[in-house]
C-alpha cells in the first residue's frame, strides 16, 4: 500500500472492518458498558412519557442545532424558534434555513427507514440532498473535494485531508459501508461501536461534495433506531462533538494516518454516554416544568384542556393556526384558538403575543430558557 498522503486522494482508503485484528479491548468494552446503560436509560425515560413527540420535537432541533455548529453554522435556540414561527413565503437567515433542513432531514430519514427496512446508499443521498437542498449525489470524477486547516495562526488554510476520487471508487466504499452497518452475522459489532466505525468511515469517504458531517451525524441516529437502540430519534450526540472539536478531528485523523482506532472509538463513546445523560437531564427538567405549569393551570382554570398545555411545550413559539388546523386540539378557528393561548398570557404561562414577520406568535419563555441555557 502506498504510504498516506494528505494532498492526495485517499484512495487507499481500507474497506471495513478495520484491518486491525481486535480493536475492542477491555478500556472499550468497559465504555462501551457505560455508554449502552446511558442510551438505555434515554430511551426507557422517554418511553414513559404520554407523548414521546414532545421531546423528539425539542429534542431534534437542539441536535439540528449543536450538529449545523459543528459546521460553525451557528443560531441561537430563541432565534432558531423565532424563524420557524415566521411564514412559508417569509425570508429566513441562512443559518436558521440550514438547521430547519437538518431537522427535515432526520425526519424524513425516518419515514424513509420505515419503507427500507434498513440505511441504505439511497437514503444516505436523500438525506445529504434535504440538507443541502441539492439534486446532486455521490461526488463525480471531477469532484476532487478536501478538507483545511482552519483558525488563524500560520497554518491555517492547510489541507489536512484529501478524501478519495471516482465516483466507481465512492460508490464501492459505501456499499462496503452499508454492508457492515446491515450485516449483523458478517460484522458482529455491539450497534454503538458499530456505529462509531461507521461514522468514521463515512467522513473518510467523504461521497457529497459539501453537508458530509451532517448527513453522518444524522445516519448516527437512523441506525440507532434501526437497531432499536432507541425507539424514537432523541439522540443529541452532536453537543459533545461540538465542544470538543478539536478532540473529534484530532481522533478521525489518528484513524486514517495510524489505524488507531482505540482513541476514536472511546471518543465516540464518551460523546454518546455524555450526550444521553445531559439529554436525560434535559428531559427531567422539561417534564418537571410541564408538570408545574399543568398543575398550576389547573387551579386557576379547569377549563383549560391538557392538550394545550402540551402544545407549548411542542411549539415553544406557538401560533393560533398550530391549534386551530390540527385535528388533536378541541379549537377548530383561529378565534377559539387564540382565545386559549390569550388566557395561558393571562395567567402569565406564555410571554404576551409579539408579531414576528407577519405572524403574532406566543412564546413559552421557560421552555425556551430550558433549552437555551448553553447558547452563547
Amino acid at each position: 500500500m502506498k504510504p498516506y498522503d494528505r494532498n492526495k486522494p485517499h484512495n487507499q482508503l481500507p474497506l471495513l472492518p478495520p484491518i486491525e485484528e481486535k480493536i475492542i479491548d477491555n478500556d472499550i468494552l468497559h465504555k462501551w458498558g457505560m455508554a449502552r446503560s446511558a442510551v438505555t436509560k434515554l430511551d426507557g425515560i422517554t418511553n414513559t412519557l404520554d407523548d414521546p413527540q414532545i421531546m423528539v420535537n425539542t429534542i431534534v432541533l437542539q441536535e439540528a442545532k449543536e450538529s449545523s455548529k459543528i459546521e460553525n453554522i451557528v443560531t441561537t435556540t430563541d432565534g432558531l424558534y423565532r424563524a420557524l414561527a415566521l411564514s412559508a413565503t417569509e425570508q429566513r437567515s441562512d443559518a436558521a434555513k440550514q438547521v430547519i433542513r437538518y431537522r427535515e432531514s432526520l425526519m424524513e430519514g425516518i419515514d424513509l427507514l420505515k419503507s427500507h427496512g434498513q440505511l441504505d446508499k439511497e437514503i444516505l443521498i436523500r438525506l445529504f440532498q434535504i440538507i443541502k437542498d441539492s439534486t446532486a449525489g455521490v461526488r463525480t470524477d471531477l469532484q476532487e473535494v478536501w478538507l483545511s486547516k482552519g483558525g488563524s495562526d500560520s497554518g491555517a488554510g492547510e489541507r489536512v485531508y484529501t478524501p478519495p476520487l471516482g465516483n466507481a471508487l465512492l460508490n464501492e466504499k459505501l456499499e462496503n459501508l452499508i454492508e457492515f452497518l446491515n450485516d449483523d452475522e458478517k460484522y458482529n459489532y455491539p450497534p454503538l461501536i458499530k456505529m462509531s466505525i461507521a461514522h468514521y468511515q463515512l467522513e473518510a469517504i467523504h461521497p457529497f461534495i459539501d453537508g458530509n458531517g451532517r448527513t453522518g451525524r444524522v445516519a448516527n441516529v437512523l441506525y440507532l433506531v434501526n437497531k432499536n437502540i432507541l425507539k424514537h430519534p432523541i439522540a443529541y450526540f452532536s453537543r459533545y462533538i461540538s465542544q470538543n472539536r478539536e478532540d473529534y478531528q484530532y481522533c478521525l485523523k489518528g484513524v486514517t494516518e495510524r489505524q488507531a482506532w482505540k482513541p476514536w472509538l472511546l471518543f465516540m463513546l464518551e460523546a454518546v454516554e455524555s450526550t444521553a445523560n445531559y439529554t436525560i437531564d434535559k428531559i427531567e427538567q422539561i417534564n418537571q416544568q410541564k408538570s408545574k405549569t399543568l398543575a398550576y393551570v389547573n387551579e386557576r382554570d379547569s377549563k383549560i384542556d391538557k392538550e394545550y398545555i402540551e402544545a407549548i411545550f411542542i411549539q415553544p413559539y406557538i401560533k393560533a393556526l398550530h391549534l386551530s388546523e390540527n385535528s388533536k386540539y378541541k379549537a377548530k378557528t383561529r378565534k377559539t384558538a387564540t382565545s386559549v393561548l390569550n388566557r395561558l398570557v393571562e395567567l402569565k404561562v406564555l410571554d404576551p403575543p409579539k408579531k414576528i414577520g407577519r405572524e403574532i406568535v406566543y412564546i413559552n419563555s421557560t421552555l425556551i430558557n430550558i433549552l437555551s441555557e448553553n447558547d452563547e
